[in-house]
């Protein structure tokens, strides 16, 4: 039995920010938690009176339950501001309105928001503090509990969600971070997973907190990754650096899949191995190798660079003989596709953004924190991804590089 109706809650709103001739002319934040303060009064009035079965003042009833018994002040934080309303008190038992929770101030909105904010990847010590400039006061520590055991639990089911599209190139590396600060500190790796479907979007598939980046890491984490759905037979290219055991573990656990190394890291690899004398002339060498059009025009610049470097670097040419079949696999793609696939590029960017986002101290505390920034950075980066077709975007480049160079 609801005794004041939404629009008799609208009236007192309207009433409580009326500018009497000019009197709150501009001050917005005021009006507005006047207009929450008549707001919340008359939803806990509703629903008390409701609760005890009879209006106020109304001596005899019925449906009567309990009686009034004064009114108590309680602090009630928004995600806009924090007010002071009144809240009726029952005589024979206590009274909290269905919009607070026991022993919180806080509205159910201000937990969305530090969730959004999570989400957003502003750590802990952010949102505290852009909350207290805005409302006046942090948020309760019961507030932050609630909304970590939440992302705690999305995080978990984000790691074990089904994979059901099909990808086309699979992108895999590890990423360092520090894990707890100070004397103790220790480096942990994160192993992360992106894949490309067929129509060009692009997705965090999983990550992976382990001690070490070894063979029987990658071995694990691709085997759980095929355990929840991910469709060997449909890869086209896994993209990876030079880490031998990722690349044994991708032979192991994905089959007979191509597989592509970084040029961006075998030709640093190759800078760090010559004279500065010769730098220049060799990356423009290699440059004329992973920008053929086509593999057979790959080989002849291979060949080139081979007679060329051989007597003087002969090392460097047979650590590229060796892994020339890794090194030109991209070139089996279309044309279009080649500039994107033959770095790991695109997954190096998702750790800028981890870094950039994720930890502002630098260090994670202990292994929840850790799951809970990763998901929330990559959330985000997934949701930012989901209607975008980086063909259709590359497309959109060359055609302007084409129109540009006439």
């Amino acid at each position: 039995m609801y005794t004041v109706s939404p629009m008799g809650l609208f009236r007192q709103l309207r009433s409580g920010i009326e500018d009497q001739e000019g009197e709150r002319y501009g001050d917005i934040s005021s009006a507005l938690a006047d207009g929450m303060v008549s707001v919340l009064e008359g939803a806990a009035r509703s629903e008390f009176e409701s609760r005890i079965g009879a209006t106020c003042y109304e001596r005899s009833s019925v449906t009567r339950q309990d009686y009034r018994n004064g009114l108590r002040t309680r602090s009630v934080q928004s995600s806009a501001s924090t007010v002071v309303i009144r809240i009726p008190r029952m005589r024979n038992q206590g009274f909290v309105p269905s919009f607070l929770t026991p022993g919180c101030r806080a509205l159910s909105a201000v937990e969305e928001w530090v969730a959004t904010g999570y989400l957003c990847g502003l750590s802990r010590t952010e949102i505290c503090r852009f909350l207290e400039r805005l409302t006046g006061l942090q948020p309760g520590p019961s507030v932050l509990a609630r909304v970590e055991q939440r992302l705690d639990a999305s995080a978990k089911s984000f790691k074990v969600r089904p994979l059901s599209a099909v990808y086309e190139y699979l992108f895999l590396d590890a990423a360092w971070v520090k894990d707890i600060v100070g004397k103790g500190a220790v480096r942990v790796c994160i192993l992360t997973a992106v894949g490309i479907t067929p129509d060009g979007r692009k997705e965090i598939l999983g990550f992976e907190r382990v001690i070490r980046e070894n063979e029987s890491s990658w071995r694990g984490f691709l085997g759980r990754l095929k355990d929840r759905g991910l469709n060997v037979s449909e890869l086209a290219l896994v993209i990876s650096d030079e880490h031998r055991g990722l690349v044994n573990a991708v032979a192991e656990v994905l089959g007979d899949v191509a597989h592509q190394l970084c040029w961006a890291h075998r030709v640093r690899n190759v800078v760090d191995k010559v004279s500065k004398i010769d730098r220049k002339r060799i990356v423009e060498d290699l440059r004329q190798i992973y920008r053929a059009a086509r593999k057979s025009e790959a080989v002849a610049a291979w060949s080139a660079f081979s007679n060329r470097w051989v007597g003087v670097y002969p090392s460097v040419v047979q650590s590229i003989q060796q892994d020339l079949r890794y090194l030109l696999a991209f070139l089996d793609r279309p044309r279009l596709h080649h500039a994107y696939v033959r770095t790991s590029n695109p997954i190096e960017r998702v750790f800028r953004d981890l870094r950039k986002r994720g930890y502002g101290c630098g260090a994670f505390a202990d292994r929840k924190s850790c799951d809970r920034v990763l998901y929330s950075v990559y959330q985000l980066l997934n949701d930012l991804w989901a209607d975008k077709s980086l063909w259709l975007e590359r497309q959109k480049i060359v055609k302007q590089a084409g129109n540009e160079a006439r």
